[in-house]
């Protein structure tokens, strides 16, 4: 019975190790190909596109195996394909960029230079190095444009900008200056996130420089046309003063039309000339402290004849407490002037003319309103360039009053703009810097 006992036990340690050894083998058989299999989806994951599992059955896991493979091999032509592709794609646009006259800054959300073409390394004078490693305040000198930039990565879209604020320029080593009119647009947005802006520059020296002969130009032959004019001028009235009584009728309305014509003719020439020297930077301003209620009482008292001769009423609302405007006298009251003689020629009779006064931050806004017949949409953003006037509203103006308005209050760093609805009226606003 022991020796029975002893037999049974070491028979049955036996089969034990027997079959804890196939069990290991036979495990190790079967997840060997599932350790393929994972060390092979590592890899794809990684980009090694080009890993096999080796087939060595013909079971389940050999038809798994197969297919993996198959899978394999089609990912790594779609990436080839993919890559090729993006390369292309990325070989045309840097092409296309090359090709652009204009200059193009690429900067990221931290305002550093990741990519500029070569138009824009010639405008900015800086060495071709690729990778670019700059910030935007090393290229641009002016800080306004790094400021807009760096506002459009905060907001998340493009910065609004005047027209006249567009202007960059750039002088080179004491050479010429250069002038380029450039604008911000925002890359990515939305659920994605702002993921740069492009600074956008194009060289408009050429235009500037033919604006400034242009400008000379017409100051030159203003300047030359006033002595004839005036000289025109005298003669036509002592014709008028001495020899009218000699005339006929009809001789005597063909000079008064010529008297006419001529100061006007004048007028227009004084335009040009003030409106020249202003743009050209020629005109000098005498900046003063300047009372709102004294500027308005001086308008009204030289508009009081024709007021009272058209039956308009001309009145005043100014804020209590407005303070003084550091402003040239002469000039602020031109403009304030030459918007009254404005409304005053459209309204009809016994029509209304409000001057208001109202304080805003640091600015005063100084507006005239009036009930004419309005500006229509298509004019209010044209009506301040230069010989714009409103279809079917001319009044025998010169077209030149508002722009020299517009460049007069800009001069005291203030902006014009006007506000109406046609047969509503019009409320044209200018804004002057407070003396505080």
């Amino acid at each position: 019975a022991k020796r029975a006992i002893w037999s049974t036990v070491m028979v049955a340690v036996a089969a034990m190790i027997a079959a804890l050894i196939f069990s290991l083998l036979f495990s190790e058989r079967i997840t060997r190909p599932l350790k393929r299999f994972m060390e092979a989806s590592r890899k794809i994951a990684a980009g090694e596109y080009s890993v096999q599992v080796p087939v060595e059955t013909r079971d389940e896991l050999g038809h798994l195996a197969r297919e993996f493979n198959k899978m394999a091999a089609q990912v790594s032509r779609y990436h080839e394909m993919n890559i090729e592709q993006i390369i292309s794609e990325k070989q045309k646009s840097e092409a296309i960029l090359a090709s652009i006259d204009d200059g193009l800054v690429v900067l990221d959300t931290d305002l550093m230079v990741t990519g500029i073409n070569p138009a824009a390394h010639r405008m900015l004078g800086l060495e071709f190095q690729a990778p670019p490693s700059l910030f935007c305040s090393e290229i641009f000198l002016e800080e306004r444009i790094c400021d807009l930039a760096r506002k459009t990565v905060e907001a998340g879209t493009s910065p609004k900008v005047e027209e006249d604020e567009r202007f960059l320029t750039i002088t080179r080593h004491g050479g010429q200056p250069s002038h380029y009119l450039f604008s911000i647009t925002k890359i990515g947005g939305g659920k994605r996130g702002l993921s740069g802006i492009v600074l956008l520059l194009r060289d408009v020296t050429r235009l500037k420089e033919v604006e400034r002969l242009k400008s000379e130009f017409v100051m030159a032959a203003s300047h030359e046309l006033r002595t004839p004019l005036t000289s025109m001028g005298m003669s036509i009235d002592l014709l008028l003063e001495h020899a009218v009584g000699d005339l006929k009728d009809k001789d005597k309305e063909l000079l008064q039309a010529a008297h006419e014509e001529v100061h006007r003719l004048k007028a227009l020439v004084n335009d040009l000339l003030d409106l020249s020297k202003i743009e050209a930077g020629r005109i000098e301003l005498e900046f003063q402290k300047l009372s709102v209620q004294t500027l308005v009482a001086h308008a009204k008292t030289v508009f009081k004849n024709q007021v009272e001769k058209k039956s308009v009423e001309l009145s005043e609302h100014l804020e209590k407490d407005l303070p003084d405007l550091r402003a040239d006298a002469n000039k602020i009251t031109w403009v304030l002037i030459n918007l009254i003689s404005n409304a005053l020629r459209y309204v009809k009779e016994n029509g209304h003319i409000q001057v208001l006064g109202k304080r805003v931050g640091s600015q005063v806004h100084l507006s005239v309103h009036d009930d004419g017949p309005g500006v229509s949409p298509e004019y209010q953003t044209r009506i301040f360039e230069k010989f714009v006037q409103v279809k079917g509203q001319e009044a025998g103006g010169t077209g030149l009053g508002l722009a020299i308005c517009k460049e007069i209050v800009r001069a005291h760093g203030g902006v014009i703009w006007v506000e109406s609805n046609p047969g509503q009226g019009s409320t044209f606003t200018f804004t002057v810097p407070a003396a505080e």
